[in-house]
């Protein structure tokens, strides 16, 4: 009688392949930032076993590119606008270089070791690296297997750069780009008139750069109240110069100054340093 696998030849290993061991969770969250970081946070509290992946940075976009260095940033000239309107108060003056010291500081210089080890001291076990869905209930990161009677997906969103023709040819930023900036550009075009590009605009032009705001609709944050958008178009020497309304940028291109922006029916922009491109989704501002 021959024995169970008699006369088999054994696998063949594969080049550069490596058996994965499954590992065991209640729960693994996938993305850290400020959604993930809740959901885990909670389920430590309550004593589960839990594992977090995050590609990137724990924090997020908040944390290290979003809300954080971009208040940081409008904060100084927060200070000097209400010093301008106050009487007796001699004029300050913004300075680029300590307000882009004190942002580094508040991102951590994009840093997460602290947040790191403060996950793992309170049990999770934290894995770097890009996820997939291996199956129910199963998360493959690299060569490792999570898992788990329940799987959070708190992956959040990343910026999408509009289809426009040149744009590959000429420099061009998304919100990440702005507030990881160590120099800022003479001139900047900013695609969109949501609360990102708004809030980018404020800053560029608060620090001097020459904007122009480039929008498909007819009003800045369409999302709000209408008389939320006509304030903040009430102020454009402190939020960026206005371009035409319910304008759509057709194409970019390199000059001897800088880059430039076509828009609407494909008339001429002013060269500017870059284009800065709107972080929303593709129905943004």
């Amino acid at each position: 009688m021959l024995s169970r696998g008699a006369g088999i030849p054994p696998r063949r290993p594969v080049a550069g392949y490596v058996p994965s061991v499954a590992e065991t969770f209640d729960a693994v969250v996938v993305g850290m930032g400020p959604g993930g970081e809740v959901v885990a946070g909670r389920l430590l509290d309550a004593g589960r076993r839990v594992a977090v992946v995050e590609r990137e940075l724990i924090g997020g976009e908040c944390a290290y590119w979003a809300c954080i260095p971009s208040k940081t940033v409008l904060r100084a000239p927060e200070v000097v606008s209400e010093a301008a309107r106050v009487d007796g108060v001699s004029a300050a003056r913004l300075a680029w270089e300590p307000v882009r010291a004190y942002r580094d500081e508040m991102v951590r210089h994009l840093d997460d070791t602290a947040q790191v080890e403060g996950y793992r001291s309170q049990g999770a076990e934290v894995v770097k690296g890009a996820a997939r869905l291996a199956g129910p209930g199963r998360v493959r990161v690299g060569d490792r297997e999570l898992v788990a009677e329940h799987v959070v997906v708190a992956t959040g969103s990343e910026p999408v750069v509009p289809p426009i023709e040149g744009l590959d040819g000429v420099p061009h930023w998304t919100s990440r780009d702005v507030h990881a900036a160590a120099e800022l550009p003479a001139r900047a075009v900013v695609v969109g008139g949501s609360a990102v590009a708004v809030e980018t605009a404020l800053f560029l032009a608060r620090f001097g750069v020459a904007v122009t705001v480039v929008q498909r609709s007819d009003r800045l944050l369409r999302r709000e109240e209408p008389r939320v958008g006509a304030l903040a178009a009430e102020h454009p020497g402190e939020g960026g110069g206005g371009g035409p309304p319910r304008a759509r940028p057709r194409r970019a291109r390199r000059g001897g100054r800088g880059a430039g922006a076509g828009v609407g029916g494909g008339g001429g922009g002013g060269g500017g340093g870059w284009a800065l491109l709107r972080p929303t989704g593709p129905t943004g501002g």
